[in-house]
């Protein structure tokens, strides 16, 4: 299902640094990029629209499934490989 087009005026949901959820405004398309402009700053950015999540639950689940996806380091291994395998 191809994602929908971003209206102006419409609340949109931007996930920074892939954990944090920002609500921002959409104020225009040019091309491929969307110009928001953040609720609680008042500041701006362009951005893909890949980048944006309707609703604030989308955007939440984004950043659950990256927290699911992302590995630590255990203790004791190097590249989550065991020493004795080096």
């Amino acid at each position: 299902m191809p994602p929908t087009a971003f209206r102006a005026g419409q609340t949109v949901y931007l996930v920074e640094s892939g954990h944090r959820i920002r609500e921002a405004q959409v104020r225009g398309r040019s091309g491929g990029l969307y110009t928001v402009r953040f609720t609680d700053t008042g500041g701006g950015i362009r951005v893909r629209r890949d980048r944006l999540y309707p609703t604030r639950d989308a955007a939440a689940a984004y950043v659950q499934q990256r927290k699911a996806a992302h590995q630590p380091i255990r203790p004791g291994y190097w590249h989550n490989v065991p020493i004795w395998e080096c």
